[in-house]
């Protein structure tokens, strides 16, 4: 069958196709309803905003009528929300835009140079966390515009301007166009349409979760978009937005109405804001003495520290960061892993079971904020099991509480019968009750809970973080259950966790405002510091994986029709191309023209067994991996490359860190970092972009996993775990003296990719480049000297390679090359080997090289 036959048959079915696809999709969004891409607007650099072209290649040419349609939303809690949606340009550069008027609380259409007269009157908090359609149709004969949202035609207008044929369309910041545009809304997109005569022709969906290119469902046609933020990837994979130490036991609290974490130290108050992403810190007047287990809580606009054990209370004070009371900081607590919370019905705190001393307590304790009294409650209703690790959340006036699993036994003696616990009751702070709601199915492997949960008793679920309490090595996982029944789901990608029992601990916050999930994960040693992450992640997250949906006999009859109807059509189709014949597998082959120097001559190829040249390309993997030689490849703990996701500076922030941090290096320093991104910066700016970029390359270092990013001495040192993460130049510093055979042959497989970051230009880079590229070099050239007249062609080929891929004017490395593939009777192929360095040679140098062919094939 024909080209033009093939095309005219996709023509035929595309409909088709695309129906099939719809029906495919139907029952995988079901599962999961979180994707579209997020834009990076205020607060972040120009640079790095986010744009979508939806026609980079050619415009999109249109006789008639047609329409956009788009899902839009709007991030909460952004300041400002002045900007650009999209932008359509024709071929005589004029525009018709949608923009976001600040003065006039409205979206704006206009036309050209002028207001359509078209607006959107609604207040931002309309578009948070809510999908809206908007549809623009342009009437190319009425010479109309007519704007739409969720169906509700909004206002029409003329068009005053003689609108053009080739169109061309932008969302958020657009590059492309002589007038720039990078002022945009905080906002997400999904789901972009275009219909041509009332046909659907283009659907982007954007449900992608990695790099920088949509797809159109109908025809495939791409989108490239910069800066991307995939909401399919976001809202599964928690972001670590803080990692510090402070002094002491530290203890942690939420504002919940605020979206401020506070964690108390001993000598500085840190505040997390969630909204604006930001750490801060006030260093404390006094210092505070911070008994091991120590609480604090946030209610009625107020800090509360305290020891259970001690029946002393100390309040914050914000203006002059001091608190009123002062504990004895080796004071021992019996209520490690208690659960604690502030009632506003009452203004009390509760406190609730705990472990200490080999003994686990039910014990329901209650601190009066107005009569600073302490009470030990007489709790009736059903029986609650002595225990610690249980989560507790609460309704929001604090009179219920639900308490969830732990870690106890009947008697509270930690020597009889210490077990896993699964029950969810309900504590009626009122009546001073507990009622057992259910109990859960005891799961394959044991885990227990972050001491607190998140309470939705409109949807009457919880939310909360589960880990494993039976290995050192445990990881944070998000589960939603319900509150009536005893199932619950798993969210989202795990948090890596380590469990060291008392020492270690974990909360869970929501924010409503900004519609997060924050999740605080404290480590306190014995020499008394603690280690402070905190990680976010979008309210609702989505399904840790696309689970089958809920049994349904349209759901399973729409996958069998699609099937069957799929299945049809690829049969009628294999009619047709069964016949062709199948390539038979290519031969391994290795290009024998040096890397860099050109040729307008196709490359000549030699074959080379794999026996001798080693794995020079990497096959695929799904350990996390970190290719530094050649171009720069990051894979992530599923073998996914994740290279498109460091932008431009968060890469050369990543790349000095590693490169001096890698053995024989010591770190670099925050000045050096500094100077080298940031040059003329004042120190305050340079330290909060640092600051910032540090947050976004954890964030996606979170996906390789086994790492350290700390400081040490005064320098930032990267360290990755070389057990579970490869890295090709840690591989190359980690052999020994290169003499043996096998020796040789992994420095083939290790450097046969390329040379250093071949890709990659940065000044500071050079001499890395430059270091590394001598070294190799000398190492091949001093075994080829000594094992040359004993070593088969294909291994000097495959040597000199990996020379070449370092030093393309190495005189040394082309004359074994040439002698080789003589050798093999590659006559043709050495002397193109040759013609091209002399080129080369004379380009670079400014004379010619004074070796002639022949002299080069004899010693």
């Amino acid at each position: 069958m024909g080209f033009v036959t093939y095309i005219s048959l996709l023509r035929k079915y595309r409909c088709f196709l695309y129906t099939m696809v719809l029906l495919l999709m139907a029952y995988s969004l079901y599962a999961q309803e979180k994707y579209g891409v997020e834009f990076a607007s205020k607060g972040i650099d120009p640079e790095y905003r986010t744009g979508v072209n939806f026609f980079p290649e050619k415009p999109l040419t249109v006789t008639h009528n047609f329409s956009l349609a788009f899902d839009l939303s709007l991030m909460p809690d952004a300041g400002s929300y002045f900007g650009y949606v999209f932008r359509l340009t024709d071929e005589k550069g004029q525009h018709i835009d949608l923009v976001f008027n600040m003065r006039t609380s409205s979206f704006d259409l206009i036309g050209g140079n002028a207001y359509s007269g078209i607006s959107i009157k609604t207040t931002p908090r309309t578009f948070f966390h809510n999908w809206h359609n908007i549809r623009l149709d342009i009437n190319d004969k009425q010479r109309t515009f007519i704007l739409s949202m969720n169906g509700k035609q909004i206002s029409k207008a003329s068009i005053t301007f003689p609108a053009g044929h080739e169109w061309r369309l932008s969302f958020g910041a657009n590059r492309y166009d002589e007038a720039k545009i990078l002022d945009l809304p905080p906002m997400r997109l999904r789901d972009v349409k275009i219909y041509i005569d009332d046909e659907l022709t283009h659907h982007w969906p954007l449900d992608e979760d990695s790099g920088a290119i949509a797809r159109d469902l109908i025809d495939g046609a791409t989108a490239t978009i910069e800066n991307p933020i995939w909401l399919a990837y976001t809202c599964r994979n928690w972001q670590q937005s803080a990692d510090f130490v402070t002094l002491g036991n530290a203890s942690v609290a939420f504002d919940g109405e605020q979206g401020i974490v506070y964690i108390g130290g001993r000598d500085s108050m840190y505040y997390y804001n969630c909204a604006k992403n930001i750490l801060g810190a006030d260093r404390l007047e006094e210092a505070q003495g911070l008994p091991a287990g120590n609480m604090t809580v946030f209610g009625g606009k107020q800090l509360y520290n305290f020891l259970p054990d001690l029946k002393k209370v100390s309040t914050y004070d914000g203006e002059h960061h001091a608190w009123d009371l002062n504990a004895d900081k080796d004071s021992v607590t019996r209520f490690w892993h208690a659960n604690k919370y502030y009632a506003p019905f009452d203004s009390a705190i509760y406190v609730i079971g705990g472990y200490g001393y080999y003994h686990f307590t039910n014990q329901v304790q209650r601190y009066s904020t107005t009569s600073h009294t302490w009470d030990n409650l007489d709790i009736e209703g059903d029986s609650f099991t002595p225990r610690y690790m249980s989560a507790l959340g609460t309704t929001p006036d604090g009179d219920s509480a639900f308490i969830i699993g732990g870690y106890g036994s009947v008697s509270g003696d930690q020597l009889l019968n210490p077990h896993n616990l699964y029950d969810l009751l309900l504590f009626d702070a009122k009546a001073r009750t507990f009622k057992k709601i259910y109990q859960l199915p005891v799961p394959e492997k044991p885990f227990v809970f972050g001491s607190s949960m998140v309470v939705d008793t409109k949807s009457q679920s919880y939310y909360a973080l589960t880990f494993g309490n039976d290995r050192m090595q445990s990881s944070l996982q998000l589960i939603k259950g319900s509150l009536l029944r005893p199932e619950y789901t798993k969210l989202a990608g795990e948090i890596p966790f380590r469990y060291f029992d008392i020492r270690s601990g974990v909360e869970l916050f929501y924010y409503a405002k900004g519609q997060k999930l924050i999740a605080v994960v404290r480590y306190t040693p014995e020499n008394h510091v603690t280690q402070i992450r905190i990680y976010s992640i979008p309210f609702p997250p989505a399904l840790l994986t696309t689970s089958p949906a809920p049994s349904h006999p349209f759901r399973i009859w729409l996958w069998v029709i699609a099937g069957v109807c799929l299945a049809a059509f690829l049969l009628v189709r294999s009619k047709y191309f069964f016949q062709a014949s199948q390539p038979s597998e290519a031969p391994y082959t290795i290009n024998v023209s040096a890397p860099v120097i050109s040729d307008t001559r196709p490359s000549m190829t030699v074959a080379i067994s794999r026996q001798e040249t080693g794995q020079i390309l990497p096959a695929h993997s799904s350990r996390p991996s970190i290719l530094l030689l050649g171009q720069f490849t990051i894979l992530d703990k599923e073998g996914t490359n994740i290279s498109k996701l460091f932008s431009p500076l968060v890469k050369e922030l990543f790349l000095l860190l590693l490169l001096h941090s890698l053995p024989d290096k010591k770190g670099i320093t925050s000045e050096k970092i500094n100077e080298t991104l940031w040059p003329g910066r004042a120190a305050k700016d340079a330290k909060n972009n640092r600051s910032v970029n540090i947050v976004k390359l954890k964030a996606i270092l979170d996906r390789v996993g086994y790492y350290t990013l700390e400081k040490e001495e005064g320098k930032w040192v990267l360290h990755f775990d070389n057990e579970y993460v490869d890295i090709d130049l840690q591989q190359y510093f980690g052999m020994s003296d290169y003499k043996s055979d096998s020796d040789i042959r992994q420095l083939i497989n290790i450097t046969g990719r390329g040379g250093l970051l071949s890709e990659t230009e940065y000044s500071w880079l050079d001499k890395f480049k430059s270091d590394l590229a001598a070294e190799v070099t000398l190492l091949f050239i001093n075994y080829l000297n000594q094992w040359a007249a004993g070593s088969s062609a294909e291994r000097i080929i495959a040597i000199t390679n990996c020379i070449l891929n370092f030093d393309p004017l190495s005189e040394e490395a082309v004359m074994f090359k040439c002698r080789a593939l003589v050798t093999l009777r590659q006559h043709a192929a050495a002397r193109a080997i040759y013609n091209n360095f002399v080129r080369e040679y004379k380009d670079i140098y400014g004379e010619m090289f004074r070796k002639e062919y022949q002299e080069l094939l004899v010693d």
